[in-house]
């Protein structure tokens, strides 16, 4: 079961919760097809109610992502000494397969890599400037 958190709102509406009366305008009317497991006032806000749902997994699409089809060829090129996916798939099935799920495991790793990269640099940046002379401590 997955857990969502956070309410559904405009984001208008999101800038307004803290001591105001929530405005009913902006807001987004949504229908969810899911089960209801428990419903109970919210401990963002007093006038909001927290619920969790839920939800059957997402259907397969039937698309293999490209990214994905990409990479198994080049593990697989890299791998068989320049054999192609489809040349391992003749071959060796299994080993093709092997290819697949690799490249599947490492498609979102390395879509992530900047953001990660990117929060590091910052984080390394602030703790340097943190230990200059003059900077904040903690």
């Amino acid at each position: 079961m997955r857990r969502l958190s956070g309410e559904i709102c405009s984001q208008s509406a999101r800038t307004r919760f803290m001591g105001e009366l929530l405005p009913l305008e902006g807001w987004l009317n949504v229908e969810l097809h899911c089960h209801l497991d428990t419903a109970s006032p919210s401990d963002q806000h007093p006038d909001l109610t927290q619920v969790l749902l839920s939800v059957p997994p997402p259907e397969p699409s039937g698309q293999i992502d490209p990214r994905v089809v990409a990479l198994t060829d080049y593990i697989s090129r890299v791998m068989e000494m320049g054999a192609g996916i489809e040349e391992v798939e003749r071959a060796n099935p299994g080993q093709a397969a092997v290819y697949r799920h690799l490249a599947e495991a490492l498609v979102p790793w390395l879509v992530a890599a900047p953001k990660r990269e990117l929060k590091e640099a910052w984080d390394r940046g602030y703790e340097a400037a943190r230990r200059r002379p003059g900077g904040k401590q903690k």
